[in-house]
């Protein structure tokens, strides 16, 4: 329960990027199995790529779903991070300075 609540607490600290048709997309994703929990994938990508999230959106793609991330990271640099949803494993890294 204290980890739901973490989860959803985090969730609202990244809205309002994190749009409710993202969020009720994700929600019925994530029931049908199609998708890791946002938390999971939270937890892969920090361990590579430690830093402060402050952007996550949904994205659709006709043969996958990804997790669009934005992070800040401890050196200040902002890292734009492309998930496989279903999988967790990184499809691309850019940086922003």
């Amino acid at each position: 329960m204290h980890r739901l609540l973490l989860l959803l607490l985090l969730v609202a600290s990244i809205s309002p990027a994190w749009a409710d048709d993202d969020h009720e997309r994700a929600r019925q994703l994530l029931q049908q199995h199609q998708v890791l929990p946002l938390g999971q994938i939270i937890e892969i990508v920090g361990t590579k790529y430690p830093g402060r999230i402050i952007d996550v959106e949904l994205e659709e793609e006709s043969d996958h779903v990804i997790y669009e991330m934005k992070i800040l990271a401890d050196d200040g640099r902002v890292l734009e991070i492309d998930v496989d949803a279903a999988s967790g494993s990184v499809i691309s890294k850019k940086e922003r300075h």
